[in-house]
């Protein structure tokens, strides 16, 4: 049912998206076009200096939404900007760009399509796009303790995340399972940062009482 109703919603996307640019003639105005689609474009480049910024140094924007916020923008103002916008506006290689970019839920549900696996990673990445934290355990001006989530077919994982100025680095991903986490604790001293977990080993008698340490060299 469910490939159905995918394969029914890309048949309808794409008759819709061809009916609208031959059908309706109302478009943005061309100021609001332009502003749209330099929005567009300053926050896709963004995305992408943060993307690579994040694979060579672990870093990203300080706070959970940031960065999500402005690749929500990048992927909402391409889909829609071929149904609304005034294409007077756009040079021969923008026109091509968007028009490409409105068929994104298409790739999409072409991906939904791929028995299994589509679902795992179209589920898993839209889950990482909305859910920045599913749980923080800590959080002050200096640190941020959570559990991510990172897939649909594994728990999250524990994750500890140093803030700085407007960036913030992500330090350690932690191997535990974070359902039987009771609470984390953050302790300074002048030239180290400790976060120590407790709980992990509630379900054995004799460990339940163990905690875990992990420390690192404070940079502040």
């Amino acid at each position: 049912m469910a490939y159905l109703l995918t394969g029914i919603f890309v048949v309808i996307y794409i008759y819709g998206l061809i009916q609208w640019n031959k059908k309706v003639a109302w478009r943005l105005n061309p100021l609001v076009s332009k502003i749209i689609k330099y929005v567009h474009f300053v926050t896709l480049l963004v995305s992408l200096s943060i993307g690579v910024l994040n694979l060579k140094l672990d870093l990203g924007f300080r706070g959970l939404w940031t960065t999500r916020i402005i690749i929500i923008t990048v992927l909402i103002s391409g889909i829609f900007f071929n149904f609304l916008s005034n294409k007077s506006i756009l040079n021969r290689f923008e026109k091509i760009y968007f028009r490409l970019f409105s068929f994104f839920p298409v790739v999409v549900g072409g991906i939904l399509l791929i028995p299994f696996i589509g679902f795992v990673l179209v589920a898993s990445l839209f889950g990482q796009l909305i859910s920045p934290a599913e749980n923080i355990y800590y959080q002050d001006r200096n640190i941020r303790v959570q559990s991510t989530f990172l897939g649909v077919l594994g728990p999250p994982r524990l994750d500890i995340y140093e803030k700085d100025f407007i960036f913030e680095k992500h330090l350690k991903r932690l191997d535990y399972e974070v359902y039987g986490i009771d609470s984390i604790n953050v302790s300074y001293t002048k030239d180290s940062t400790r976060v120590i977990v407790y709980g992990l080993y509630d379900y054995d008698e004799k460990q339940k009482d163990k905690t875990e340490i992990i420390g690192f060299k404070r940079k502040k």
